[in-house]
């Protein structure tokens, strides 16, 4: 077999005589084509459109429909139209080739059939129609990957303007978050100045709160002092007894160390410095709350009590300070 037909086909044989169809038989056995048989016109194109052959042998005289017209329909048929058609006859004229022809015959086989003759017609044929058939898939697979890499390339195109959009949004969104930073950065500095403003006037506030200079008369002053004493608090209250003594031209200033939780050498050494200003000034001392304890520590450090009054409760202090005001007058 020649190797343009080496793949199975289908051959339809169209022809009312038993004799001819055995003999096409015979002569197709060998070649790997399987043989379908119709024995009119109408059973023929039924047949075709239905199994789409490779090649259909078509006798000219056929008891209903003669074989031009069954190849005339077959063309204008467009499931049937691209099947291959060789005439089988016993016409010899040149004007029925013609018309065969014109059907859209593509051979002719005259009869009665020669096998080696036969063979050599339709090989030719059945291997036009195999490659066409071939070339036709491998279009049908081109012509998807066509469609699918255009479909592909057209999403890329999509993404390719959509990642464009976005990193158009991004961007404005960074510069807009940077705009947001640098305004909230400035406006948490300022926060932070004024906090530390308001934090700066509360500790002044407190220092004045924790040294209060109360007047028991126009000339005594009672200072009370609670809670634990640290070197700020210390010249704060320094300056508190000083300026107050000074603007009331105050006789006295008694400093109550009550509610003070703990009186070392520093504290002990912060009241005797405040009795020596106060001294300077024309104003005498009463300390209250003297305790035990306050006692040992000012007598370890060796105080000078020079001019100061010590006494264990305020209300001892200001009864002194109130009788020596008397006696003054």
């Amino acid at each position: 077999m020649n190797a343009l037909t080496q793949y199975n086909g289908l051959v339809v044989a169209v022809d009312d005589n038993p004799v001819n169809l055995d003999t096409l038989l015979e002569a197709l056995s060998g070649e790997r084509l399987d043989l379908a048989v119709a024995t009119d016109g109408t059973m023929a194109m039924g047949l075709i459109e239905r199994e789409q052959p490779d090649l259909v042998l078509l006798d000219v005289m056929l008891p209903d429909i003669d074989g031009f017209e069954v190849c005339r329909r077959l063309k204008a048929n467009p499931q049937t139209a691209d099947t291959q058609v060789v005439f089988m006859t016993s016409l010899s004229h040149r004007e029925h080739r013609l018309q065969g022809l014109h059907a859209g015959a593509v051979d002719y086989i005259s009869k009665p059939f020669d096998s080696e003759e036969l063979l050599a017609r339709i090989r030719p044929h059945i291997a036009v129609r195999r490659m066409t058939r071939a070339l036709q898939e491998r279009n049908t697979i081109l012509e998807e990957e066509i469609r699918k890499r255009a479909a592909v390339e057209a999403a890329r195109e999509a993404l390719l303007g959509e990642l464009m959009t976005r990193s158009d949004e991004l961007r404005d969104a960074k510069e807009r978050l940077e705009r947001e930073l640098v305004e909230k950065n400035r406006a948490n500095a300022e926060k932070t100045a004024l906090h530390e403003q308001i934090i700066a006037a509360q500790h002044s506030r407190l220092l004045e709160l924790s040294t209060p200079l109360i007047p028991i008369t126009d000339r005594i002053l009672v200072m009370p002092l609670i809670g634990t004493m640290d070197a700020d608090r210390a010249q704060q209250a320094i300056e508190a007894m000083l300026q107050g003594a000074s603007c009331r031209s105050a006789e006295f200033v008694i400093l109550d160390i009550t509610g003070l939780k703990h009186v070392d050498a520093d504290v002990a050494g912060m009241l005797v410095a405040a009795a020596n200003g106060l001294r300077l000034l024309g104003t005498r001392t009463v300390i209250t709350g003297i305790r035990s304890e306050v006692a040992r520590t000012l007598v370890h450090i060796d105080a000078s009590l020079q001019g100061i009054v010590t006494k264990a409760t305020l209300q001892d202090g200001i009864a002194v300070a109130m009788q020596a005001a008397r006696h003054r007058r």
